[in-house]
């Protein structure tokens, strides 16, 4: 059996990892909390989806207890209960967006994170720890291989989310360097979804897959299984295969990991509206041109929104069908915007879909690629509004309500809050979890939180 490497990005991120301070920064916890806050606001929202019934429907028969899954509140084993809470959290596409891996990392982590926690009975602090780290791993294993990693049409929710889960799950497990490395590395081997399955109900499985195999592969590694000592880096590497031709590599991810919490140096997207994160800028700007011109749906004749390569290719559907394809359709999404001032979960709902001023409304809208716009952290859309009495409004938006540059406040988190919880709790147990969640660190068990978020505090 070959040595553990010393050196090379896994070795790096795997001491990072299991060697970093527990003594974070204000503003690290707090970033945090606002992330573990919105993920658990999006699994009550989503847990009665029908693609996390489906998933609990598969998983029940294979039994297990030690962690609670949110669409019934019953206890089955943590892969499956994080299997089917990460399902429950990317559902509705309303999670947040963690930009320099182009990822939707807290439908990942914190299912994971949450169900290794109530299983190893681990306190709120551990959680909140190691929650910060698992942005530290994504934040250096996305540097070696993106933005092209996800141009190529991988799903960096998953094939990024799996390996930066299986560092801070072996944090939370209490893994030693080279033993987180080995989780790092085993995790590697689950790394896989295509942008091919947007718009359907695969989509939202793949997080619940990266928060499964994310707890595997650091249980895996605490049970002593070799990986290969450096996996993301050399021939049939994970960079190898899965990058682009002129990926940055790692050579600088020393520097990066001592460059301070990723959580709050990049901050987090918790997002406004309710559908893919591409949508959001031409959505604000026509919410925008709203709001200054005064016309109203009736007065567009139409609507020119120029975006880049990714936007355009995310956005595929121009007559959604269902749901799961009206979140990545920019027709439907500015019909949304031109009828409503404020965007919220009702409006991506069959009834909302098939509603026929919508449907009369999104064959106005049309997309272009436009080549001068790029992708990633210098995205920009422009939008141009023909209205029927002649006038061409155009606007241009760079940074949408809820990106790190244009953050919610934590008073538009709690209403987010709100809104995502209402059908599933009353106002008592919404108050009562947002007070646990603004002092998660304080809490010794996580018990009372999940009964309350499940409603099955105070049942017998």
């Amino acid at each position: 059996m070959s040595e553990p490497s010393r050196s090379g990005p896994t070795a790096s991120i795997g001491r990072h990892v299991a060697e970093a301070t527990r003594q974070w920064p204000a503003d690290a916890r707090h970033a945090a909390r606002r992330a573990l806050i919105d993920a658990l606001a999006c699994i009550v929202a989503g847990r009665g989806d029908p693609a996390a019934t489906t998933v609990l429907r598969a998983v029940q028969r294979w039994g297990g207890q030690g962690a609670t899954e949110f669409a019934q509140g019953t206890s089955i084993a943590a892969p499956w209960a994080a299997l089917v809470n990460g399902t429950a959290a990317h559902a509705l596409d309303y999670d947040d967006v963690f930009e320099p891996a182009l990822s939707h990392a807290g439908a990942v982590f914190v299912p994971a994170l949450l169900a290794l926690a109530e299983q190893e009975k681990a306190s709120g602090a551990a959680l909140i720890d190691a929650l910060i780290l698992a942005f530290d791993a994504q934040e250096a294993i996305a540097e070696g291989v993106n933005f092209g990693h996800y141009a190529k049409g991988w799903h960096t929710t998953l094939t990024l989310g799996v390996t930066a889960t299986a560092a801070a799950a072996a944090r939370l497990l209490g893994l030693d360097p080279e033993r987180t490395a080995a989780a790092i590395s085993a995790a590697t081997s689950f790394a896989a979804g295509l942008k091919r399955q947007f718009g359907t109900q695969m989509k939202p499985v793949h997080a619940g897959m990266g928060a499964q195999a994310g707890i595997m592969a650091a249980s895996l590694a605490a049970q002593g299984l070799t990986a290969a000592p450096e996996a993301l880096e050399g021939p049939w590497s994970f960079a190898d295969l899965y990058g682009p031709a002129d990926a940055r590599g790692y050579g600088g991810i020393d520097k990066l990991l001592a460059a301070g919490p990723a959580i709050s140096r990049c901050g987090t997207w918790i997002k406004a509206y309710p559908c893919c994160a591409s949508a959001h800028r031409p959505m604000r700007g026509l919410l925008d041109l709203r709001e200054a011109e005064g016309f109203r749906a009736a007065d567009v004749a139409a609507i020119e929104a120029r975006v880049s390569d990714i936007v355009f290719r995310n956005l595929m559907y121009t007559d959604p069908r269902d749901e799961m394809q009206a979140r990545f359709s920019l027709n439907h999404c500015l019909a949304v915007a031109a009828h409503e001032d404020v965007v919220r979960l009702e409006h991506f709902t069959p009834q909302a879909i098939a509603r026929p001023e919508f449907a009369a409304f999104r064959p106005k809208v049309r997309m272009i690629h436009d080549p001068s716009i790029p992708g990633g952290d210098q995205e920009i859309a422009r939008l141009s509004v023909r209205l029927n009495d002649g006038r061409t409004l155009q606007t241009e938006v760079h940074v949408p309500p809820g990106h790190p540059r244009r953050p919610l406040t934590d008073a538009e988190l709690e209403a987010k809050f709100a809104d995502c919880t209402a059908r599933a709790l009353s106002p008592a147990a919404q108050s009562s979890a947002l007070q646990m969640l603004w002092r998660v660190e304080e809490l010794a068990s996580l018990d009372e939180l999940i009964a309350t978020l499940t409603g099955k505090r105070g049942r017998g």
